[in-house]
C-alpha cells in the first residue's frame, strides 16, 4: 500500500512548482526582449533566458516527480538545496547577511522536510 503524501512534501513541491513556472516566465521575458532589441550584444542575455526556460521545464518535471512520490526527484532538490546551503554560506561571509541567511535558512527546511521519517516513507513506498 502506498504511503500517504505528507502535507509537508505537498507544501516544497508546490514551492518547486511555482519556481520553475517563474524561471519560464522570466526566460521567456528575456527572450522576447532579446529578439525586441534586434542587438548582438544581448546575446548571452539570450543564451541566459534558454537556459532559464530549460532549468524551468526540469524544475515542473522534478516538482510533479515530488507529487508523485519520485525518490530521484527528491534526490535531485537535496543536491540542490544542498548547493543552495554552501551558495548561501558564501553569500553569508560576502557582506550580504540578509540574503545569505534566507537561503541557508531556506535550504535546512527544505532538507529537513524531505528528510523526515514520513517523507522518507513516501518516497520509498511509490
Amino acid at each position: 500500500m502506498a504511503a500517504t503524501r505528507p502535507g509537508a512534501v505537498t507544501f516544497v513541491a508546490v514551492l518547486v512548482y511555482i519556481n520553475g513556472i517563474l524561471d519560464l516566465v522570466f526566460g521567456v521575458l528575456a527572450l522576447v526582449a532579446v529578439f525586441a532589441a534586434n542587438s548582438t550584444s544581448s546575446a548571452l542575455v539570450g543564451v541566459n533566458a534558454i537556459v532559464l526556460i530549460v532549468l524551468g521545464i526540469i524544475t515542473i518535471i522534478v516538482a510533479r516527480g515530488l507529487l508523485q512520490g519520485s525518490n530521484t526527484s527528491r534526490t535531485i532538490v537535496l543536491i540542490l538545496e544542498v548547493i543552495s546551503l554552501i551558495s548561501g554560506i558564501f553569500t553569508l561571509f560576502s557582506g550580504q547577511f540578509g540574503s545569505g541567511l534566507v537561503t541557508i535558512i531556506w535550504a535546512l527546511v527544505v532538507i529537513g522536510i524531505l528528510s523526515t521519517r514520513r517523507a522518507i516513507d513516501f518516497f520509498r513506498a511509490a
